[in-house]
């Protein structure tokens, strides 16, 4: 596993990316998944949603390249998706929300694949 967790990170980092795009049109990217927001705070939050998310992958991907800090990077990074998986299972069967459940296999392979790693090796071992 440790082997190739830097492609895991790279890969997994520029998918988490890609909501940047609904920081710059939220709205168009949520119709996407069949979500909607109806309100100006709901659109905001969206935003940030969107712009948090980048910037998690942007460390996923800086820890691909800087194993001396990729430890708390995985550690922080895999406490947010499994944060999401659960808001997401607890919703599971919202109307609403149908639009999430890809997030749930996506940040749920992810949480498994950091938790694997991290629990394998040691802190400075990276």
């Amino acid at each position: 596993m440790s082997k190739y967790f830097t492609h895991v990170l790279y890969a997994t980092g520029f998918i988490t990316m890609l909501p940047l795009a609904q920081f710059f049109a939220p709205t168009a990217v949520l119709a996407v998944s069949g979500l909607q927001v109806g309100d100006a705070v709901g659109l905001l939050h969206a935003q940030h949603w969107g712009l948090l998310a980048f910037c998690f992958g942007a460390l996923l991907v800086y820890a691909a390249r800087h194993p001396d800090i990729r430890h708390p990077i995985v550690l922080a990074a895999g406490l947010e998706k499994l944060g999401l998986c659960v808001l997401v299972a607890m919703g599971w069967t919202t109307p609403a929300l149908q639009g999430m459940h890809p997030v749930l296999v996506i940040d749920g392979l992810c949480v498994i694949l950091y938790a694997l790693w991290w629990f394998t090796v040691p802190v400075g071992k990276a």
